[in-house]
């Protein structure tokens, strides 16, 4: 960076601070969002604690006249003043400077990947921590772990008033501690293309900088976070953090990008970036495109949960899935004919159990999709095909708990069923919704139980396997505990009614020689895990309409 002037000043954190709610700080568009999280901001408090160096805050100081780079939203230090005399964009310590804020205000903040840091529970330990570190991110406990908020407070006496001299004195050590630690402030001043190439520079050897933050630096102008918050704002909560780059992929591809690799994606959006920067017409156009196509993810995730069951993010194999949909919806703007359902019904089955966005394959399924969804969403008589990528021996290495194209699209063809409980009388019907809920973990039910497992010496690899896994609720995993399937289904089989109406849903053989009546638990195990494995991968083929896997040989 050419022709940039350097100087340095040093401010104690009371007077950065001071800075801070003066509102002298600003946040540049090409910055990136808050991403800290707790246990990271108490590090930072506790190196300030134990007087080790913290980095220098870059600043790169204009006119007030340059407040057009000014990032109006999404950032969590109080707003510019517009009566200084010059913008102080923060280009490196936005990180630090902010959780230096909000740890003494005390209040709660969601980071750009949605986790909410409660800044009041960054504490101070009044006893000797064993691992050294004497500011945690815990909840505080009165007497034992103070909170900063409190500690860095005006009026802290009061706040710590329940505590004994020898205590107050050591919150009072901290207290000065923290607030005449140097904080080392370099100012720059140079023109935007020299700080943007300095941003980049800085975070490529610090904090790793993503493509996509790359993208948001270089085309800072096409104020591109904000039609990423405009994307997560038309889903709802369980889709709500759909990653940055899928999103990009679809904003560039809605403009004729081909690829979706990263450098090529990336070349793209500069480039409308280059060309929107002194062409209002073009800005104007695809602030209008990208708005629309923002209304269009909201479509792709109703139309996955209404007719797949993918109920939240968790329940679905590629993020990229919603943005190829979301692209079919943007070039079709009317309604979806039954053509249509029947091909995209086929693409979404295909491209889980197929894992077609995963490794090498992405870069050759993903510009294919592009294809044919513009085709199909122009009327044509397109088909969407397949080549079967798997083997049915592929559904049983697939673990439960793992997020593979396979186990995906399982879940999903398990909650179009319509989960029941196998242990109540009669058919009863477990709310779709039950599953969405975070704290429902314990939901998947081990057929053959996995204590029951361990102790016949079954290795994890097996029993974890999806085809040993149904969905229940928490409360009859619970009920069902360690016992043989031979034993807790002859109990739901005696119950009054539609047992094997209830085992069907559940996809669970229980005719007269199904593996779940064996008094040998591995015979009986390596039998149904066959049985069902079939089972699964012909129901799975019954919700394509085409053929999902390799004939058998």
């Amino acid at each position: 960076m050419n022709h940039k002037r350097i100087t340095t000043k040093v401010k104690r954190v009371s007077q950065l601070l001071k800075c801070v709610e003066e509102g002298r700080f600003a946040i540049p568009k090409l910055q990136r969002e808050f991403v800290w999280d707790g246990p990271k901001a108490a590090k930072l408090f506790d190196s300030i604690w134990a007087h080790m160096p913290i980095g220098v805050v870059m600043i790169w100081e204009t006119p007030r006249s340059q407040r057009l780079y000014l990032r109006q939203k999404y950032h969590v230090l109080p707003p510019f003043n517009a009566k200084n005399g010059k913008v102080w964009f923060l280009i490196d310590g936005q990180q630090r400077v902010s959780v230096l804020h909000r740890v003494r205000e005390g209040s709660e903040l969601p980071n750009a990947h949605g986790k909410v840091i409660d800044f009041k529970r960054v504490v101070f330990s009044l006893d000797d921590e064993e691992n050294g570190q004497q500011i945690l991110y815990r909840k505080p406990r009165p007497g034992t772990y103070e909170s900063l908020s409190d500690i860095l407070h005006p009026h802290w006496r009061s706040r710590v008033s329940h505590l004994g001299s020898r205590a107050i004195e050591r919150v009072r050590n901290c207290r000065e501690r923290i607030l005449r630690y140097p904080m080392h402030l370099m100012f720059v001043q140079a023109k935007i293309s020299g700080i943007r190439e300095t941003f980049l520079r800085i975070n490529t050897q610090g904090m790793k900088i993503s493509t996509a933050d790359a993208i948001f630096t270089q085309a800072e102008d096409l104020d591109l976070r904000d039609i990423q918050h405009e994307v997560r704002g038309h889903v709802d909560a369980g889709f709500g953090m759909i990653p940055e780059m899928p999103i990009l992929f679809a904003m560039a591809a809605a403009r004729g990008a081909k690829e979706a690799r990263g450098q090529a994606l990336k070349r793209k959006i500069e480039e409308l970036g280059r060309d929107a920067k002194h062409d209002h017409r073009l800005r104007k156009s695809l602030a209008k495109d990208w708005n629309r196509l923002s209304v269009c993810f909201g479509k792709a995730v109703d139309y996955m949960r209404q007719n797949f069951s993918v109920i939240t993010r968790d329940f679905l194999y590629s993020d990229y899935m919603i943005s190829v949909l979301s692209l079919f919806f943007f070039w079709n703007g009317q309604g979806t004919s039954a053509k249509q359902k029947e091909q995209i019904r086929k693409w979404f089955w295909a491209t889980a159990v197929g894992s077609r966005y995963s490794g090498s394959k992405f870069f050759d399924c993903l510009p294919a999709d592009l294809k044919f969804f513009k085709r199909l969403a122009e009327q044509r008589g397109v088909r969407f095909t397949y080549s079967p990528q798997v083997d049915k021996i592929d559904m049983r290495k697939s673990l439960y708990a793992s997020r593979t194209g396979i186990a995906s699209a399982f879940y999903c063809m398990m909650l179009r069923r319509q989960p029941v409980s196998i242990m109540d009388d009669g058919l009863n019907e477990i709310p779709i919704d039950h599953y969405a809920t975070p704290a429902n973990r314990k939901d998947r039910h081990h057929i053959f139980p996995r204590f029951l497992m361990i102790d016949w010496e079954v290795p994890p690899g097996l029993y974890n396997s999806i085809c040993n896994i149904c969905l229940l609720t928490a409360e009859e995993n619970q009920r069902i505990g360690s016992r043989r399937p031979r034993s807790y289904l002859a109990e739901a089989r005696d119950n009054a009614g539609y047992f094997k109406r209830k085992m069907a849903r559940h996809l669970i053989p229980v005719g007269g020689d199904s593996g779940v009546w064996f008094t040998n638990v591995k015979a009986g195990f390596k039998h149904i895990v066959r049985e069902r494995n079939d089972w699964i991968c012909r129901e799975l083929e019954n919700e394509a309409g085409i053929r999902l896997f390799r004939k058998d040989m």
